[in-house]
């Protein structure tokens, strides 16, 4: 049996470019020669790519979760679950009951958020340090409609109650310097341009099934955005407009 879940909503996405010394200097040539390619053209064929986020936090205002189970759809609702236990029935209990879903949302068609369980958390990066003389840019694009969807097979049995959200997590620990760097530095900016959409630092990155995580697409429409670009100097991290500078002609 086939399970497809949608989440459609507003939301920003934002990928993270890293590249080294001899990249940021052919971005600079690239500039000084009056740009015969795009900077971002070059970033791409040099940078090592993170996903960050897709964008969109699990909110009741402002999202449409829709699921097809076996070709049938239905609304289902996402809800905190606080304890660390996935399965324990008062910690079950206690969700439904301090859910802000109206009282018409079937407890069966509820999924989870367990936001105590560190398996259901993920951070962007590795835990590797990133040299001094690396640059970090971000390309962050907020749109105005978009759709997570995923699709996996499940058992005849299954039911909405089995699936957790697995959400994105940034600021869980400094060990990770990628995330650890969009937290600090570049998340704040965005969250407080983009207040009217669902965005937020714990946005959907995958759907758990019995132990088995399935990671979200995203379509979207209706997108602009910008570039940030950071770099590790001998004292830390700085913006640096300079390869701003270089990403493009304007």
């Amino acid at each position: 049996m086939k399970v497809e879940l949608k989440i459609e909503a507003a939301g920003v996405q934002v990928y993270a470019y890293e590249i080294n010394e001899e990249a940021k200097n052919l971005l600079e040539e690239n500039a000084n020669n009056g740009f015969p390619k795009s900077g971002m053209e070059i970033v791409e064929e040099h940078a090592s790519v993170t996903l960050i986020s897709h964008g969109i936090a699990a909110r009741n205002k402002g999202c449409k979760y829709t699921a097809s189970i076996d070709g049938e759809e239905r609304p289902f609702y996402p809800t905190i679950f606080e304890s660390e236990d996935v399965d324990d029935p008062d910690g079950i209990k206690d969700a439904i009951g301090m859910s802000s879903w109206p009282d018409t949302a079937d407890p069966e068609d509820y999924v989870w958020i367990p936001y105590d369980a560190p398996q259901f958390q993920y951070t962007s990066g590795s835990d590797t340090p990133i040299p001094e003389g690396h640059t970090v840019i971000f390309e962050i694009i907020p749109y105005s409609s978009g759709t997570l969807h995923t699709s996996f097979e499940v058992n005849d049995d299954f039911k909405l109650n089995d699936l957790k959200i697995v959400n994105d997590n940034p600021d869980m620990s400094d060990d990770y310097p990628l995330a650890w760097l969009y937290y600090c530095d570049v998340f704040g900016g965005i969250y407080d341009q983009n207040r009217d959409k669902s965005f937020d630092e714990d946005t959907i990155r995958a759907i758990d099934y019995k132990g088995e995580q399935h990671n979200f697409e995203l379509d979207f429409q209706g997108g602009s955005g910008w570039y940030e670009a950071h770099e590790k100097g001998e004292d830390g991290w700085f913006p640096s407009f300079l390869v701003n500078g270089w990403l493009d002609e304007n």
